[in-house]
């Protein structure tokens, strides 16, 4: 209500002044031109026209002087254009700053992009619970700078030392979660998330999550099974595709992945071990991969490949 009265007293002051002024110019003019007088030696009829523009333009700058004196919007329009300015070239230059950084650094991790996780059982003790924390954001800080000397790599710069600290976190959440995953029970899921954009050889400020996990798999369930022959020539092609197919399988079964990985894996002796079995059988074989303990969504795919002749019912289906 007080603007709408504050736009009225406006314009009714305009248009009072804007008459007086109109008049007053018309007064003079018919002076004039009565009169037959000259300014600056101009003719009567033309000296009455430079009034009559005059008059106009004094009504325009009286205008907006009243718009500026009375209204806030105006006054900033016409007060705060060069403060406007300098802010604008004041942002130019951040964005350039940032452009800059964008263009020397790379992004280790996105905001919100998980690093690590685990599954812990709830209700231990707050001391365990805080050393399990603790070695969860060791390994965060471990992968972080693991993710920076790649980029040094391909910079052709000198790597971070292994044991450099890159990691920033809340302490008070961190003791907020011990104290609440101890009074909880059943399994618990946590991870390490990066809590805005971590540019290359930055600090990465991260947080911590908790939520309860469900189990996938029990421990020896099947996770998944594959025909496979010796004599094929493609076998090893046939037991990648296995290995494959096993993780998918985890995947679709509700096992949550950190950047593609559900960890795990085989080493060098197991998979020659495996290669070997393979390669001395005869007939049909079965590659089954089964899971050596209970897992959960954010438990690390802990399974072990075994290699069994197919069975004659299993031949027949």
């Amino acid at each position: 209500m007080e603007s709408i009265v504050q736009i009225l007293i406006t314009y009714f002051l305009v248009a009072v002044l804007a008459a007086g002024i109109a008049y007053l110019g018309n007064q003079l003019g018919r002076q004039i031109g009565r009169r037959k007088m000259s300014v600056l030696r101009l003719r009567p009829r033309h000296t009455s026209i430079l009034i009559t523009t005059l008059t106009g333009a004094l009504i325009a700058m009286v205008t907006l002087t009243v718009f500026a004196m009375l209204s806030e919007p105006v006054k900033n329009l016409l007060v705060g254009v060069e403060k406007l300015r300098r802010e604008e070239a004041a942002l130019r230059d951040r964005v350039a700053q940032l452009s800059q950084i964008l263009e020397e650094g790379a992004i280790v991790w996105k905001v919100d992009e998980p690093i690590v996780h685990m599954t812990i059982p709830a209700g231990l003790p707050p001391e365990r619970t805080r050393q399990a924390l603790t070695s969860l954001l060791a390994e965060a800080n471990a992968k972080t700078i693991l993710q920076n000397n790649r980029i040094a790599l391909e910079k052709e710069e000198p790597p971070l030392p292994a044991d450099q600290v890159l990691l920033d976190f809340n302490s008070d959440q961190l003791e907020r979660l011990v104290t609440r995953l101890s009074r909880s029970q059943g399994f618990m899921g946590l991870r390490v998330l990066a809590d805005r954009n971590c540019l290359y050889r930055d600090r990465a400020r991260v947080r911590l999550e908790a939520w309860v996990v469900h189990r996938v798999f029990q421990e020896g369930e099947e996770v998944a099974r594959r025909r496979i022959s010796p004599n094929d020539p493609e076998v090893l092609s046939a037991f990648f595709e296995f290995i494959e197919s096993t993780r998918k399988a985890a995947v679709e079964r509700g096992m949550r992945p950190i950047g593609g990985s559900l960890g795990g894996g085989l080493t060098e002796e197991q998979f020659n071990d495996l290669v070997d079995q393979i390669r001395t059988r005869q007939g049909e074989l079965e590659l089954l991969a089964v899971a050596n303990r209970d897992l959960y969504e954010t438990s690390s795919l802990d399974v072990r490949i075994e290699v069994r002749p197919l069975s004659e019912e299993d031949e027949t289906e």
